[in-house]
């Protein structure tokens, strides 16, 4: 791949997730402080790609660097995260909002649906928006250093 090919990939999945966490956004009204099941599922969900696509671009980044994949297994995410962290790709403010993405995501890959909490799903989903068009302002600076 080279950096056209990374830059058009990086837009692509950043134009998935900036959709993604507008409609995150639109769940969580600051009048509404009860949900159903059904919507703090969906919420959950689209937290959860949204993370997901988060990683695929800083693993992106990472092969694209002559790092190379990270292998799966127990840790894989955080040191996904730890890396772009180190690399610069993800600058040290924006490691806690992505910390919590990522945490939530663990929690939500071992969880019943029964168990979130839509009250913590509308403070991450709050922040979603901000914090992805931060780190793609982040990304593409990035690739025009590299």
């Amino acid at each position: 791949m080279d950096k056209d090919e990374l830059r058009g990939f990086c837009k692509t999945e950043f134009d998935k997730l900036k959709t993604l966490a507008n409609m995150l956004s639109s769940f969580c009204s600051d009048d509404k402080t009860t949900y159903d099941l059904k919507e703090t599922a969906a919420m959950g969900a689209f937290l959860f790609s949204v993370y997901q696509g988060v990683e695929r671009v800083l693993e992106q980044l990472l092969i694209f660097d002559a790092l190379g994949p990270v292998q799966a297994g127990n840790g894989r995410s955080e040191i996904i995260l730890k890396k772009a962290l180190e690399l610069g790709i993800v600058p040290p403010e924006l490691n806690p909002s992505l910390t919590g993405y990522l945490a939530f995501r663990e929690f939500f890959s071992r969880s019943y649906v029964t168990d979130l909490n839509s009250q913590k799903i509308c403070g991450l989903a709050r922040n979603c928006e901000e914090t992805v068009l931060r780190l793609e302002k982040e990304v593409f600076e990035y690739i025009d250093t590299v």
